[in-house]
């Protein structure tokens, strides 16, 4: 049995499962993590979080199969915080992670982005060209980083840019359909042969719609194995 918690908003749910996971502006990405605690910032969900802190930090992904989730709908990121001057529109979520080897060997974990876009697709010729155009502009771009205790800063492990992409189902009625962008990253928790790379990850993400509005976005983090 796996336990896997899901934070949406300021609510906490818990569901159990016996397999599988929960599955800018936007230029805050130009601010740098530095000279942070190697503590976790926050803890409860805080959807309108500012400057470099976190919208949630997990519980620590301890466990193989361990799981948590943060929802951030976009109803926070369009209205709710920009109605109170707190208008992030980039959602943090950090990941404690455990601080030495505890099977004397690397630990794997993996970090999965999936934001509620709307889609677009076509029946005929007739619509397909806007909404080819809708599925080309629904893009997100995430980092991942991890925390570097020797210099007391995130360092960046990966940043990713996407948006959808268009999929012919039938290209001589002009039936098609877009397919919406995923994030997926895997990290090998490996430093030096006595030492880990990092007890803390943080994603850092962004989604929008074709109109320019936010996506809401469920941020994964698992430990997925040895």
């Amino acid at each position: 049995m796996k336990i896997a918690a899901v934070h949406v908003g300021l609510v906490l749910i818990t569901i159990s499962m016996v397999t599988g996971c929960v599955v800018a502006d936007d230029g805050s990405f130009d601010d740098e993590d530095t000279a942070e605690s190697a503590e976790a910032l926050g803890g409860n969900p805080d959807p309108c979080a500012t400057g470099t802190n976190p919208n949630f930090t997990s519980a620590q992904l301890t466990a193989v199969g361990a799981s948590d989730t943060y929802v951030r709908s976009y109803q926070w990121i369009d209205s709710i915080c920009p109605a109170s001057g707190q208008d992030r529109a980039t959602t943090i979520v950090d990941f404690p992670v455990p601080s030495y080897y505890q099977h004397q060997t690397p630990e794997t974990y993996s970090f999965v982005v999936q934001p509620s876009f709307w889609g677009s697709s076509s029946t005929s010729w007739s619509d397909a060209s806007q909404a080819i155009s809708d599925c080309e502009d629904t893009k997100m771009a995430t980092r991942v980083q991890r925390w570097d205790s020797a210099t007391s800063q995130f360092v960046q492990l990966t940043y990713k840019e996407q948006a959808g992409a268009w999929v012919w189902d039938n290209p001589l009625t002009g039936r098609g359909h877009c397919s919406t962008p995923v994030f997926l990253y895997y990290h090998e928790n490996y430093g030096t042969a006595q030492q880990v790379a990092t007890n803390k990850y943080r994603v850092r993400t962004w989604a929008t719609q074709p109109d320019g509005s936010h996506a809401t976005v469920w941020i994964t983090g698992n430990h997925t194995g040895l």
